[in-house]
Parts: C-alpha cells; structure tokens; sequence
C-alpha cells in the first residue's frame, strides 16, 4: 500500500512538473484552474471573484476542445455577467454598459480595489476614458479631487442626463446643506438654481474656488447681455460693476426675499456703498447714509426706498450720475424742457414754463412765477441743484441750506412763513415773497 502511494505521489509530481513545462494539465485533469499553477494569481488578489475563489470556473467558462485545453466563454458581452448580476436599468446608459462592455471597467477575476475595477479606485477608471476633467484646475470639486465619481454619478445607468443619481439641483444640495436651507421659503430664486447648478459653476475643477465657470462680471454678462453693454459700452459707468466682487455685491447669485434677488431691500443695498464720501471721475460723491439720517425731509422716490426711482441705470448708462434721463449737470445751465427731463417725470413742466400763474406753483410773489426767474432764462439759469438738495434737506421741498459753488459752500439763508418766505443767499441780497400780497423788495437802508 505504502508502496502504491508512494508511486502516486511520484506521479503527482510528474503530472505537475509535465504540466508546468506544458502550460496546460493533461485532459482529464481533475483539479481547478488555480490549482494547476497557471492561474493561481487570481487567487491571491485583494478582492475576488466569488466563481474564482470557489473554484467555480466553469460558471463562466466551457470547454471546447479538452485536449487542447481551450475554452469559451458560455455567452457572448453583458449576457454572460446579467446570468448572476441584475442587469442595469434607466434611461441613460453608461456608454460601456450600452456596449455589453463591462470588462471596460472590472476585471472578470479579481481586482486590488472594491468591486472588481480595473483601476485602484473608481476615479482612476473613470479618468482612463474622461481624461482631462479634472486637469489644470486650481481648484478641484472634492468628489472629483478624490476620485469619488460615483458621489454624484451611478455607474451604470440612471435616469436623468450624465448618469446623476438625482436631480442635478438635488444632487448637489444633498452635500451642501447650509445652501439648501438658505433656498427655503424665498421670494426670488435665481433662474438658474430652479434648473440646476452647472450654469454657472463647473462640478469638477475650476480656476475659482467658488467652481465659477468664469469670474463675474463675466460669467453674469454670459446671461445678462443688456446688462452687458449697459455696463461696457455706456458712457457713465457703475464702478462696482466690473470691480471687486462685481455684481455678488448687490446680488446673491442664488436667492433672495428682495427683487432682482438682491441681498437686502434697495435703499439698504446703495447705502452700503454710500455711506462715505466717494471720489470720481466727474466730482465727489457725498455720504448719502448720513444725509439722509441727518435731514428729515426725504425726496419722495428716497422717502419711498427706491433710489432707482432716478438713478434707474444702475449698471451703466448714457446719463450723468446713472439717472434715468436728463438732469442738468451743473450750476447754471440755459433753459431748456429736454434738459429736465428727469425732473419733469413727477413734477409739472408749468412751474418753470409760466411767466405768470397762480397754480403751477408755491414759489411766487403774488402771481410772479419764481422758479421761471431763476431757471428759464438764457446762459446763467439757476438749475435745480442751486437751491434744492435733491435727497434730503432739513427744509420742506427740499430747499438746500447751502450748496457748492467753486470752493465756496455758497448758504441760502432760507426763512420759510405760512404764505412765503425769504432768502439770503450769497449771489443775491435780501429778497422775500409772498403768494398772497406780492412783496416790493427795496434795498435795506
């Protein structure tokens, strides 16, 4: 018995050294693949196959000529892995998936990472065909950073477009929480967040940290083109506009409970800027948030929080100081109804065409129109700005208490009484008025 066993175990290594110098076991072999010492590696991967590590081989493979050890597959593409595997439904297929392909991106037998790859991680197989997606971004999506494509994308088939395993907005919102409830309950969305995201920002890598497309403004102008040439082409430009943060200082580019989506009520939103005096190109600008606090008597649109009620091109335009159409620019100006054209939106052109009357306006001394003194004339007409300040004054209708002249701060003097009043400012003596019982003004003694 010793002695047989003995031969059977000589014969053993025979077979095997046979077979090693062969490449393949004699017909008849009765051990697996991995056994015979030609496939043994399949065994010694970190993640395996279930066929490959029971010895099951012929799960998958058939015979077709025993003697010469070859074999077939026993069904041609996808067929052959849908026999143990649920084949992948949605509308979108991955191309691979489409093809019968999956060898594309698992390896039949065993693979170094999860779910039999053939790449170390899902980004690395992912990158073998979507080369470039992440390249030469200074910024890239964290996802993408670490080769977490399946994050936001199903592997094999879904129903929406690029493989996302929801809603694009959807998709992106279940990670960024603190964005979904900032969305809740606003009044104005941004359009593009109610479609997605990927308008404006790239879901892989970007220049910008934000993932921005491009920076604003230019990425804002790609929708907006009157805003654009408003803001490019006018000949008063908005400065903010094309500087600093551009138009995410006024707007919140995703939702807001103010119109036009801006961050806070309109008054609010100007006054942030305006807030301190400001130089320009064309003259300084005052500091309109202390004006208005510290004069009471506030221009209608201003009382009404609309500064856009005047300065209606807010993003460039072709009239001084971004108004909504002609204002005199400076002290004195020649007459002209086209040139008040703003003015004369909400106030009546009568008080500055009529000699004479006794309606168009409280500024006169009895029937004498005093506004038609001072403005309609040739050369040195007064325009509105000698007398008025046009956002707040201490003084009903907004009668200024001075105004700049050259260098000088040029006073009024103003009185105002219950039928008139009186002025004493620096470009004329003492004149009083009265609508009632017109006043002969005389030199004082």
């Amino acid at each position: 018995m010793t002695r047989l066993l003995s031969h059977a175990i000589a014969g053993s290594f025979v077979v095997s050294a046979a077979f090693a110098d062969a490449g393949k076991p004699p017909p008849g072999y009765p051990g697996t693949c991995t056994d015979a010492g030609c496939h043994h590696s399949f065994t010694e991967r970190r993640v395996i196959h279930d066929p490959v590590g029971e010895g099951e081989c012929d799960v998958c493979h058939t015979v077709a000529d025993e003697k010469e050890h070859r074999f077939k597959l026993n069904a041609e593409g996808a067929e052959l892995c849908t026999d143990c595997h649920d084949a992948p439904s949605g509308k979108v297929e991955h191309d691979p998936v489409a093809q019968g392909e999956c060898t594309a991106c698992h390896d039949p037998h065993g693979s170094a990472g999860r779910h039999l790859l053939t790449g170390r991680t899902v980004g690395e197989v992912c990158t073998g065909c979507h080369d470039g997606v992440v390249d030469d971004h200074k910024y890239v999506h964290g996802p993408a950073a670490v080769g977490a494509c399946t994050a936001c994308h199903e592997a094999h088939a879904a129903d929406h477009p690029a493989l996302l395993r929801a809603p694009e907005q959807e998709v992106c919102l279940k990670c960024h929480q603190p964005l979904a409830e900032r969305l809740q309950g606003k009044s104005y969305t941004h359009a593009p967040v109610s479609k997605g995201c990927i308008a404006c920002h790239n879901p892989h890598g970007a220049d910008d940290k934000l993932m921005l497309k491009q920076p604003a403004p230019g990425l804002c102008f790609s929708c907006h083109p009157a805003i654009s040439a408003a803001a490019t082409s006018g000949t008063v430009n908005h400065a903010p506009i094309t500087e600093g943060s551009a138009c995410a200082l006024c707007h919140d580019a995703h939702a807001s409970d103010f119109e036009s989506v801006l961050k806070q009520e309109p008054i609010t939103v100007c006054l942030s800027c305006h807030d301190k005096t400001i130089e320009t190109k064309t003259g300084k600008l005052g500091d309109f948030k202390s004006l208005l606090a510290n004069n009471p008597e506030h221009h209608g649109p201003i009382a009404e929080g609309n500064c856009t009620g005047c300065h209606g091109e807010v993003h460039g335009g072709t009239h001084f100081r971004l108004l909504n159409s002609d204002y005199p620019a400076k002290f004195y100006a020649s007459y002209d109804e086209d040139l008040y054209a703003l003015c004369f939106e909400c106030h009546e052109a009568d008080a500055m065409r009529d000699k004479r009357t006794d309606a168009a306006t409280d500024f006169r001394n009895g029937d004498e129109n005093l506004h038609y003194v001072h403005v309609n004339r040739e050369g040195k007409g007064r325009t509105c700005r000698a007398c008025h300040q046009t956002h707040a004054s201490k003084w009903p209708k907004h009668v200024t208490e001075s105004v700049p002249f050259g260098d000088w701060d040029l006073p009024l003097n103003f009185e105002k009484t219950p039928t008139g009043g009186s002025c004493l400012p620096g470009c004329h003596r003492l004149y009083r008025y009265d609508r009632k019982s017109s006043v002969v003004n005389v030199p004082r003694t």
